[in-house]
């Protein structure tokens, strides 16, 4: 075999296989690569789409549960938190409030006085408000990921069905799939809270905050007297409950439709 060239100037590839020359014209080589790559690049946009779908519908919890007084509310009740402190509901709805507008950046300072015996005091300490300052920071940190997933989502919409004409059923399809890791992820965070709340806890907290801030005294911190551990179990069961709704929700919706579309196409 050898290396030959047409009379447009086009490289030839000649193979003497069994006495027959096959010649492979340089443009389809150039053709098939490029639509190679094509379909490696929508892939990795499909894919990129399916996983957002997971970190939106998590990250949108988040949000909804920080900026939900009821939750707060709740918590209090359910762990006797006046009884425990001495600090009436009202004083703590409105540290409560005070916190998710200071989560919101509509406050300057986590600190807060309240009225305690007829007294009135700060409620936290330097290290609360370190503490405090670093959960800002992660809670602004969500709102962005929430806001970039859904940008990244809209942006391969955008690609797949005017760049790569793909048909709608494409998309459908990617909610089905993102629904499926959504679902199973969710199972799998739900379980271990279940199972083992504590050791997701602590490791949650060792991934997210840079300092041990976060380790507080209940003999000396009000914080950790307000929002005792089993408050975040159990809005950390509640979060992982909606959100695996969501998924699920996503999933059977997703799958109705790309079921109705097969058969009239059946029938069709």
């Amino acid at each position: 075999g050898g290396l030959i060239c047409t009379k447009n100037g086009l490289l030839l590839n000649s193979l003497n296989t069994f006495g027959l020359t096959i010649k492979l014209d340089a443009r389809y080589y150039l053709v098939y690569l490029q639509e190679c790559g094509v379909r490696v690049v929508q892939n990795l946009i499909w894919w990129l789409f399916v996983f957002c779908l997971p970190i939106f519908l998590i990250s949108s919890t988040v949000s909804w549960q920080i900026n939900m007084p009821k939750l707060y509310e709740y918590g209090f009740n359910r762990y006797g938190i006046p009884e425990a402190t001495g600090i009436s509901e009202p004083e703590l709805m409105k540290v409560a409030q005070h916190l998710v507008s200071y989560f919101n950046l509509k406050e300057s300072t986590a600190q807060i006085a309240i009225i305690k015996g007829g007294e009135e005091f700060d409620l936290f300490n330097e290290r609360e408000l370190i503490h405090l300052e670093d959960v800002r920071n992660l809670v602004q940190l969500d709102y962005r990921i929430r806001a970039g997933s859904l940008v990244v989502m809209a942006a391969c919409v955008l690609m797949l069905l005017l760049w790569f004409r793909a048909k709608w059923q494409v998309l459908v399809r990617g909610l089905f799939m993102g629904g499926l890791i959504t679902s199973g992820l969710i199972i799998v965070l739900g379980l271990w809270a279940l199972l083992g709340f504590e050791q997701l806890f602590i490791l949650f907290h060792l991934v997210s905050f840079p300092n041990e801030y976060w380790i507080l005294d209940p003999a000396t911190d009000y914080l950790v007297r307000l929002f005792p551990g089993g408050f975040f179990r159990e809005a950390a069961l509640f979060g992982f409950s909606a959100v695996l709704l969501e998924g699920v929700s996503v999933t059977i919706i997703t799958f109705g439709i790309l079921k109705l579309v097969n058969k009239r196409k059946m029938v069709e």
